[in-house]
């Protein structure tokens, strides 16, 4: 969820450095026209400022306003195991199946580790597959307690199995 919310950060970050340079661009212009009498030195100061109020904020502002609507739904996928398509699109305002695309473009991105789509809805793999689902126990023989993943874990202290094998 970290790299999500960072990725999320760097996207509001770039609009408002093209948001700061635009103004900037425009403080320039009154004070070379203004302050300095100088009108030609007002002209760059005008037309970069133009440009970033024209074509830059929009172009930005369409691009990063899809990722950031992408990034919205992998955190809130990220906060749940398991996440029906209904809800993540209600959270966002969009279709279904629009929630749906947006993230298969999360999970191709990297955004969603671990997840995966099923039916309706995206969930932590280790929920489809038994075998990767990780267990607490503390083992018969010598007391530890230890973590495996699978059907069958071993002692690290012991070499004892959990579950008990049958000794024949």
């Amino acid at each position: 969820m970290a790299d999500a919310k960072k990725e999320l950060g760097k996207v509001m970050m770039t609009l408002y450095l093209i948001i700061a340079i635009f103004a900037v661009c425009i403080v320039w212009a009154i004070y070379e026209a203004a302050v300095l009498g100088d009108f030609i030195m007002m002209i760059p100061g005008l037309v970069i400022g133009f440009m970033t109020l024209v074509f830059g904020v929009p172009l930005i502002w369409l691009r990063n306003s899809e990722r950031r609507i992408n990034l919205r739904l992998a955190v809130i996928a990220l906060q749940n195991e398991r996440t029906a398509f209904s809800v993540l699109a209600g959270s966002v305002g969009c279709s279904d199946a629009e929630a749906r695309e947006r993230i298969v473009w999360c999970l191709n991105n990297g955004y969603l580790p671990g997840y995966v789509i099923s039916g309706n809805e995206v969930l932590l793999s280790k929920l489809m597959d038994p075998n990767l689902q990780e267990h607490a126990v503390e083992c018969p023989n010598c007391g530890a307690s230890f973590t495996y993943v699978g059907k069958i874990g071993q002692c690290p202290y012991c070499g004892d199995y959990y579950p008990p094998q049958n000794k024949h």
